[in-house]
């Protein structure tokens, strides 16, 4: 999963230290420096790593949310939610276009908006990686759990945690090789669900069909529900920034890796969209999973073939997001982390790297901390994984929607590349829509996500003040 992903922003460690160097040493555009890479990455070859990177079952997890939220039109959430990325896709595209570096979108805002904006974006991308590994360890723990209720689901939460946290401390990087052997199971169980779940559509016609109103159902179409749905939904879809962390590497680094994400995007709405319709199609109503929708896709699997699909699912999900997932996202946290500690805005101790492992190590040892307490905080305080999953899409709908201004703001109003239809669209249009549509699910993320988004950017805003202006702290973004 993304989670989104978030889906998963994942900077290898080397592209991580270069963009530190290069946000550092350029005195004008980042990527000016002279890089320690080989442009050998084709576009397929950062498709694969995007697709690695996204989790193709990560719907698996949170169809019972979806499909509550949206009325039982799941489908339709995530079509919406790849809309809704389609235009920051394009956004990051011209984005490193102008920018062609391993960076990310504080990287972007901080050049065109200014610093303190630029740290706004950074404190918002924190906020969705340091809540993404408490639930990642949420989803493993409870499609675990459904296969094995007597063991507690916050005992499985620190199972997962305690895995990551080791892999993470002794430096182990998980082989691109086992990455790729992951991804390769992740297909060829949603293949034997397809398979297995159309067959069983075609054999109970009398409870199951391929009908349209299992994607669009006016009869129970709710705005409100719908765009709850969809700020849920999109957390499959974050993430597709990991490709932006490639740019360095790519043979065409203006134009490979914004390609590779539209393809990526595609590849992901067409794999989303087919185990959503067909899980609904098998149980329209829902009645099924009424009393269980964490477990809801599990609940469909065990319909199809009893309980080994819905075991195979169960697993597939667990460690593909507990451990595969969390390893990546906990190193993909600790440098950004790293980076704002070595730009001012982090305390020092966050910037120490540890040459043994080639990691940040106190930034590790910190999200392991953080993630302990939030793991007992969301299970103490009743907070269900649907809700953990909109407080970190609240900050990465809020960081695409910067995304998408800094396109209008640098193409059509500093550049003022206006000229043709193309422009027109791609600098304004687009971007614009991007925009409000990122911005419209970031608010429907309801009452305990909003209130935790709007706090969060609250202490940011303080938290700037106060190193800037009363510790006049230097600050490089």
């Amino acid at each position: 999963m993304t989670t989104n992903s978030n889906k998963v922003q994942v900077a290898s460690a080397k592209t991580a230290q270069a963009t530190v160097a290069k946000t550092q040493t350029a005195a004008g555009k980042p990527g000016q420096a002279n890089s320690p890479f080989k442009r050998t990455l084709t576009v397929p070859d950062m498709v694969i790593w995007g697709l690695i990177c996204m989790v193709p079952i990560s719907p698996m997890a949170i169809y019972g949310g979806v499909f509550t939220d949206s009325g039982g039109m799941p489908t339709l959430a995530f079509l919406i939610g790849f809309v809704a990325v389609l235009f920051s896709v394009f956004s990051f595209g011209i984005m490193i276009q102008h920018f062609p570096s391993s960076g990310s979108i504080f990287t972007y805002v901080s050049h065109i908006m200014g610093k303190p904006m630029g740290f706004i974006a950074g404190w918002l991308m924190l906020l969705q990686y340091l809540v993404s590994p408490t639930l990642v360890y949420l989803i493993a723990a409870i499609a675990i759990h459904s296969m094995v209720p007597e063991i507690p689901i916050l005992v499985l939460c620190f199972a997962f945690l305690i895995v990551v946290a080791i892999v993470s401390l002794i430096g182990m990087k998980t082989a691109m090789v086992v990455n790729k052997i992951a991804l390769i199971a992740q297909l060829v169980i949603l293949a034997i669900f397809v398979v297995l779940g159309v067959t069983y559509i075609i054999g109970h016609p009398e409870t199951c069909s391929f009908s349209l109103t299992n994607v669009v159902n006016p009869a129970k179409f709710d705005f409100g529900g719908t765009m709850s749905a969809v700020s849920l939904a999109v957390m499959s879809y974050v993430g597709f920034g990991a490709i932006a962390t490639l740019t360095q590497e790519a043979v065409d680094p203006k134009r490979g890796p914004g390609r590779a994400m539209m393809v990526m995007a595609l590849v992901l709405c067409v794999l989303y969209v087919a185990q959503c319709f067909i899980a609904t199609c098998i149980d329209p109503s829902g009645a099924n999973f009424a009393n269980n929708t964490d477990n809801a896709f599990y609940v469909v699997a065990r319909m199809i073939t009893g309980p080994w699909l819905a075991i195979l699912c169960a697993v597939g999900v667990a460690l593909a997001q507990g451990i595969f997932t969390a390893i990546a996202q906990q190193n993909s946290i600790a440098f950004v982390m790293f980076t704002m500690a070595n730009g001012g805005t982090l305390p020092k101790f966050m910037g120490k790297m540890n040459k043994r492992t080639n990691s940040p190590i106190n930034a590790v040892i910190f999200i392991i901390a953080l993630s302990v307490v939030l793991t007992l905080v969301v299970h103490f305080a009743g907070i269900d994984m649907n809700t953990v999953a909109k407080i970190s899409n609240f900050g990465a709908l809020a960081t695409y929607g910067l995304l998408n201004l800094c396109v209008i703001i640098y193409c059509w109003f500093k550049l003022k590349e206006r000229t043709g239809v193309k422009a027109v669209f791609m600098h304004l249009i687009f971007p614009t829509l991007g925009a409000i549509i990122c911005f419209a699910i970031m608010l429907s993320v309801k009452d305990v996500a909003l209130t935790v988004g709007a706090i969060w950017i609250v202490i940011g805003i303080i938290y700037y003040f106060v190193i800037a202006h009363v510790l006049k702290r230097d600050i490089t973004l």
